[in-house]
């Protein structure tokens, strides 16, 4: 995504944020009966402003496990390069002792 589109999203009231990408990592998320019913990508990042959320999309409903998730869904984002990260304005941000401030995310696109 360009950065005037980022831009643009940003001004007709999306929230859209420019961080730097630090790290990547999958995670299965399971219910209380302890099946696994997704997997999600957590994208560390770096916010301008020092502060440095994980950031969390889900991978397609298909892919059930992290080895499939590894081999389906890797991550193509080089260490230090500039994301656009959408999400949610009606989604609150969750603080996880483990992972941090986490934000869904709708897409996490790099920024050109």
């Amino acid at each position: 995504m360009k950065q005037n589109i980022a831009v643009e999203q940003f001004l007709a009231g999306r929230r859209v944020a420019i961080v730097k990408f630090v790290a990547h990592r999958h995670k299965e998320v399971q219910n209380k009966a302890k099946k696994v019913v997704g997997i999600v990508n957590l994208y560390e990042v770096q916010c301008a402003d020092g502060k440095a959320p994980t950031v969390q999309t889900w991978c397609p409903r298909n892919v059930q496990a992290v080895e499939q998730a590894a081999a389906q869904c890797p991550c193509t984002f080089k260490d230090g390069q500039k994301l656009v990260v959408e999400f949610d304005l009606m989604e609150r941000n969750n603080f996880d002792a483990k992972n941090g401030v986490i934000m869904r995310a709708g897409s996490v696109l790099p920024l050109e």
